[in-house]
């Protein structure tokens, strides 16, 4: 199943209130730019609307206060987990803030492990783990929001969300995100419904 038509379905199936919000959280610093580019393409196509937050807005957009409104608002918040998504302390606040809701109201937390593994992130290891050597060089004062930051990452990792073998890579980023067979599937009206609280799991591979 392509991410795209996965997210869409998930959107479509959620008991409650209308809401075509879509959280993004990624890293700019690697090939996650890239693929988050399509699938926020992909998405906007569909009608659905993004609330994009990456590690290079401009001083003064995206703060956090209104990064923590566009989470609260958003049905659904789909967390990129590429190589150097670790490196930004905006994206693992991002993390954080994301988490605190899922554990305060419910919502929904998307992770796609993108050239990563959920190991990987759980237990903060290979790039991850360069990650966090760099963050406590740096925060000696801070070592609790360091603290806070790998928590939230074991958390996000414990969420059944996508992983995008390596097989699967050899795919165009692109493609991953597209299905046509799957969109007009997903306009047929869907009997099953879940509760707010739905774990969510799908392993991206080929047949």
């Amino acid at each position: 199943m392509a991410i795209f038509s996965f997210i869409r379905r998930l959107m479509l199936v959620l008991s409650g209130p209308a809401n075509d919000l879509v959280f993004l959280s990624f890293s700019n610093g690697d090939a996650g730019k890239n693929f988050s580019d399509h699938l926020n393409s992909a998405l906007t196509r569909a009608g659905l609307r993004t609330f994009r937050n990456a590690d290079d807005t401009r001083r003064g957009e995206n703060t956090e206060s209104e990064t923590r409104k566009a989470i609260q608002e958003s049905k659904i918040s789909v967390i990129v987990f590429s190589k150097d998504y670790a490196s930004s302390t905006r994206c693992l606040d991002n993390v954080v803030m994301i988490m605190d809701a899922r554990e305060a109201t419910g919502h929904i937390v998307l992770p796609i492990f993108y050239h990563s593994d959920p190991s990987e992130v759980r237990n903060q290891e290979g790039r991850y783990f360069e990650a966090f050597s760099a963050h406590e060089k740096c925060s000696q004062g801070e070592m609790e929001r360091v603290e806070e930051w790998r928590g939230a990452l074991r958390k996000a990792a414990d969420v059944a969300g996508m992983v995008l073998q390596d097989r699967v890579l050899t795919l165009s980023d692109a493609d991953l995100v597209e299905d046509h067979h799957l969109l007009l599937i997903l306009r047929r009206p869907l009997a099953t419904r879940y509760s707010s609280s739905v774990t969510v799991c799908s392993i991206l591979t080929l047949p």
